[in-house]
């Protein structure tokens, strides 16, 4: 980042550096230890998170020019408050806003314009002409950018593309590893800091899909680019053109015809890979961590994966008399919604049985921050100091009050984003108890760990309320799709 530190009348020039200094690398700034950076009074972290918001938009409005428009709009400058950002805020939903159309005519050209709108970095002068797949697209803005654009799976019938950069990939993965090795309190180890860990996920080689890009970033964070030490599922990409084909098929469905699929003919007569991979997916997944519990024994293993899918693994294997033998300081990591289906109150104990590990840890991240948060001792997510969280009003979109326990929409300002403006609001909703310390020690704010998606609350259909102005959102969205100018 080129950011200058630029100081305003009467502001604390050195507040300003620590921001810098949080926004391009905090973990060097805090030599990569979770006690510091989780032990900080929290008035000095908000002042901090304010000197970088107000970087971050004098930097970030001249550069992604959506964010520009937003804040034009508005007649927003200087922001004087941590919560007077709320209206600069990107819907989650706005990086799958381009028309539907351009996918199914293979316009690429035009989809980067609408990435580029949404970035600082510069896809609309690319040639992708030669392009007939969203792989072949993606790739060539992998090839020619800093950005490494993340896919969805496209649950809602649309996929979205989010100009993460490989920088912020990195720091995504960098960000679990401290959180997973070391303890609160005390030192970071030699061996936490430098030791290479075998990586476990029940998912793909790699792929554009965050769901596959990941893990080739998890292996750099914590085994050090060994492929060796990697151990995917699926020796394969995730192809992002697949996972669209998906996405079209279930919109079909849900208007009541599943054979009128809106997609190139030459991805349509890929329907049955994709539908064969999908049905064979879950045995594979349950034999190959089966498989590499034995071979892996003795060894420091994180294992990754879907909560419901490690408990189901969990159970088979205790059922058959197995049980992993990984060797101390291994980890377990689950995350992501149950799928409608209720697990047992004792499964994380189950998971632990079968994985031998002390505690499970479970994740709440999305593909929009850097940062994973982990659950502490007590079960709820502490922010890292760079990471502000919002509870937002479902009705009018405002922030709620920082102080006592508060339920909204979650969103969240990520200091660290290299690739996009940072503000993102969620489709969650959470709590936050903002006055009353954890008994873990962690002096940062916490979300409580019972989140929900809004959708399914509300029925399937989440309808977000912005901050902003809604003349103002209007003008931007329709620049952003092209309709303005």
């Amino acid at each position: 980042m080129a950011t200058d530190v630029r100081s305003a009348a009467g502001s604390d020039v050195s507040v300003e550096r620590e921001a810098l200094a949080w926004m391009d690398d905090p973990y060097a700034h805090f030599g990569s230890s979770v006690t510091a950076m989780q032990s900080l009074d929290r008035d000095h972290v908000e002042a901090v998170q304010l000197a970088g918001l107000n970087m971050r938009l004098a930097d970030r409005r001249e550069k992604i020019r959506t964010l520009g428009k937003l804040a034009d709009a508005q007649g927003i400058g200087t922001l004087a408050s941590i919560d007077d950002v709320a209206p600069l805020m990107f819907r989650h939903d706005i990086y799958k806003s381009y028309p539907v159309s351009l996918l199914a005519k293979q316009r690429f050209d035009q989809l980067s314009t609408w990435l580029s709108r949404l970035t600082p970095y510069d896809c609309s002068q690319l040639d992708v002409s030669h392009c007939q797949s969203i792989d072949e697209w993606l790739t060539v803005i992998q090839a020619e950018t800093p950005l490494d654009v993340a896919t969805s799976s496209g649950s809602s019938g649309t996929c979205s593309f989010f100009p993460k950069s490989k920088k912020d990939y990195l720091f995504f993965a960098k960000s679990i590893r401290p959180q997973l090795l070391q303890t609160f309190g005390e030192a970071a180890s030699d061996a936490d800091l430098h030791d290479k860990i075998h990586v476990l996920t029940p998912l793909h080689r790699d792929g554009h899909a965050a769901s596959g890009r990941t893990g080739q970033y998890l292996k750099q964070a914590f085994a050090f680019g060994d492929d060796a030490y990697f151990h995917p599922c699926f020796d394969h990409k995730v192809s992002a053109d697949l996972q669209w084909l998906a996405a079209r098929v279930r919109a079909a469905a849900a208007k009541g015809d599943a054979t009128r699929v809106d997609v190139p003919p030459a991805l349509l007569a890929r329907r049955a890979e994709w539908e064969a991979e999908q049905k064979d997916m879950p045995a594979q997944q349950t034999e190959f961590l089966l498989r590499k519990t034995r071979e892996l024994a003795g060894q420091r293993v994180l294992s990754m994966g879907m909560t419901i899918m490690l408990h189901s693994v969990a159970k088979r294997g205790l059922a058959d008399g197995l049980r992993s033998a990984f060797g101390a300081g291994s980890q377990v990591m689950g995350g992501g919604g149950a799928k409608g289906v209720v697990l047992p109150p004792d499964h994380k104990q189950v998971i632990c049985d079968f994985f031998g590990a002390e505690r499970m840890r479970v994740a709440y991240g999305m593909t929009e921050l850097n940062t994973m948060l982990l659950n502490c001792e007590h079960d709820r997510y502490h922010l890292l100091p760079w990471v502000i969280p919002y509870l937002l009003d479902l009705e009018t979109g405002q922030p709620l009050p920082r102080k006592g326990r508060q339920q909204g929409r979650a969103a969240f300002f990520d200091l660290s984003q290299d690739g996009t403006w940072g503000g993102v609001v969620s489709g969650d909703l959470a709590t936050i108890d903002w006055d009353t310390p954890c008994a873990c020690g962690r002096v940062p704010v916490a979300v409580e760990i019972d989140i929900q998606r809004l959708s399914e609350l509300q029925g399937g259909d989440d309808k977000i309320t912005c901050a902003a102005q809604p003349a103002a959102h209007a003008e931007a969205m329709d620049f952003l799709t092209g309709t303005g100018g």
